[in-house]
C-alpha cells in the first residue's frame, strides 16, 4: 500500500478494563491495522497522570484518530483530550460497560472494530458538560442507576453478571427523592418525586435498553429522562417498554429536552458519569456542547443512531 494512504492512529489501551488482560491487544491490533491502511501507535493507561501523558502522546504521534480501547470510562478520557479538534475518536470496546460502542454499532471483535476505524466514516456529535468540570459522552444519571454503578465499582465480580446482581438488589427497594428541574433558563421549575434521572443525548443503556428514544445525537440539545416511583407489579411492563423503545410513553416517565438545565435535589444523591461514580451531589448544572467531537461509527447497520438522522 502507498505510504501516502497510510494513516497514523494512536490506540489508548486500558489494560485492566474488562477482558483486556486475556488478550495481547497490541499484537492483534498491529496485525490487523495494515490491512486497513493504518499505522498503529500505543499508549497504556496506568492511572498515574494519564491525561497529561496521553496529551503528550497525541502531540508526538500527530494521529488522524485516537482510539479508546476499553469501556465507557476510557472513551470519556480520550474524548476529553481531543474535544473541538480535527482528530477523530475511535472505539474498540473491551470494558464491562460499552454503551457508547453499542450506540455507534461498533462490534466487540477487534478485527471488525479496526475495520470501522479504517473505513473512516464519521460524524460530529454533541457532548454534555456537568457542573462545569465533568465531560459526558454517553450517559449520566442520578439516583438508582448511579447507586448500582457505585456498588458495582466496589464489587470484585465484573461484567454483566456483576451489574445484574447489583441491579436486582436495588430493584427490590428503590428509594425515591424530590427534585426541581429548570430548563433553558425558564422561570418555571418542574417538580418531581423520582427514583432516577438520566441525562444524555444518546439513546441506550449499555445493556441495549432504550432510555431516550426521542433524542438526537447531534441536534444541539440533550434529554433529561425522569423516572418516577412505580409499583412493584409495574416492573415487567417497564422492562418491556425499555427494550422496545416505548419508555417515553409510560405514565411514570417524563422526558425534557434542553440546551442547558439545573437540577436541584432536596437530599444529596449519587451521580455517575459514563460509568464512573462521582459521589453525592445536591445540584447538577448541565450544558450541551454542540458538534464537540468527530466519532467513527459503523454505517452498515440500521441502528438507532442512523434512524435519528432521518428525523
Amino acid at each position: 500500500m502507498n505510504s501516502d494512504k497510510i494513516r497514523k492512529v494512536l490506540f489508548v489501551i486500558n489494560p485492566v478494563s474488562g477482558s483486556n488482560q486475556e488478550i495481547d491487544l497490541k499484537s492483534v491490533i498491529s496485525e490487523t491495522c495494515p490491512r486497513h491502511g493504518l499505522r498503529p501507535q500505543f499508549f497504556e493507561t496506568t492511572g498515574d497522570h494519564d491525561q497529561e501523558k496521553i496529551k503528550e502522546a497525541i502531540a508526538g504521534a500527530d494521529p488522524y484518530a485516537v482510539v479508546a480501547v476499553g469501556g465507557d470510562g476510557t472513551v470519556n478520557l480520550v474524548a476529553g483530550l481531543i474535544i473541538n479538534s480535527a482528530i477523530k475518536l475511535g472505539i474498540i470496546p473491551t470494558g464491562s460497560a460499552n454503551g457508547m460502542a453499542f450506540e455507534l454499532n461498533i462490534p466487540g471483535r477487534i478485527d471488525e472494530s479496526v475495520a470501522i476505524i479504517g473505513a473512516d466514516v464519521s460524524k460530529r456529535i454533541d457532548l454534555l458538560r456537568i457542573n462545569k468540570k465533568h465531560l459526558a459522552i454517553h450517559l449520566s444519571d442520578l439516583g438508582m442507576n448511579a447507586r448500582i454503578i457505585k456498588r458495582f465499582d466496589q464489587e470484585k465480580i465484573r461484567g454483566l453478571y456483576g451489574y445484574a446482581r447489583q441491579f436486582f438488589k436495588e430493584l427490590k427497594s428503590p428509594s425515591h427523592f424530590r427534585c426541581t428541574i429548570a430548563c433553558d433558563g425558564q422561570k418555571r421549575r418542574h417538580k418531581y418525586k423520582v427514583v432516577m434521572i438520566a441525562m444524555l443525548n444518546t439513546h441506550f443503556f449499555g445493556t441495549g435498553a432504550v432510555v431516550n428514544p426521542t433524542g438526537k445525537i447531534n441536534d444541539g440539545r440533550f434529554e433529561i429522562v425522569v423516572i418516577k416511583p412505580y409499583p412493584w407489579y409495574y416492573i415487567f411492563h417497564m422492562m418491556v417498554a425499555f427494550f422496545t423503545g416505548h419508555i417515553h410513553r409510560l405514565r411514570h416517565v417524563r422526558t425534557l429536552s434542553c440546551q442547558q438545565a439545573i437540577i436541584e435535589m432536596v437530599s444529596p444523591q449519587d451521580l455517575q458519569v459514563d460509568g464512573e461514580p462521582i459521589g453525592l451531589v445536591n445540584r447538577v448544572k448541565l450544558e450541551v456542547l454542540p458538534s464537540a467531537i468527530d466519532v467513527l461509527y459503523n454505517s452498515e447497520k440500521d441502528h438507532f443512531f442512523l434512524k435519528a438522522e432521518e428525523k
